[in-house]
């Protein structure tokens, strides 16, 4: 089972996420910094998108999925957990977000900021839709 800290401001203290490979699900503890007495909220989830949602969800809908792959994405995540977030940050449209990564100080995530093809080509140049592939029509 690997575990990591849950990196989000307001719940860093307590709070942790991870995979356990014998059971197939990914997990999150989840305990405010201003109340550490509070009861943890327990997450389970199948994916990683289950599981970014309902810790957005559970931290307060303050950051956005796009936003907690980066919060999770730090250099001590391995494995399949890696995999996953780096799969996730392939599918970055904003390219603010998609820059960050690419400046971040953790190097795999950096390299996949630095990888992705929308930081190398315009929007307006891609010949086809990142998300549904469709090609335009002039």
């Amino acid at each position: 089972m690997d575990e990591y800290v849950l990196d989000i401001a307001g719940y860093s203290a307590a709070s942790s996420w991870g995979y356990d490979e014998r059971d197939d699900v990914l997990f999150a503890t989840v305990v405010p910094d201003a109340d550490p007495t509070a009861p943890p909220l327990e997450i389970v989830a199948v994916t990683i998108d289950q599981l970014l949602d309902r810790l957005d969800l559970a931290t307060g809908s303050r950051h956005g999925v796009a936003r907690m792959v980066l919060a999770l994405s730090r250099t001590e995540v391995g494995g399949s957990a890696r995999v996953w977030l780096a799969a996730r940050v392939r599918l970055f449209t904003d390219r603010a977000l998609i820059a960050e990564a690419s400046r971040s100080d953790v190097p795999w995530l950096a390299a996949e900021g630095r990888n992705h093809p929308l930081l190398e080509t315009p929007l307006d140049a891609m010949p086809s839709c990142p998300l549904c592939g469709a090609v335009p029509t002039p």
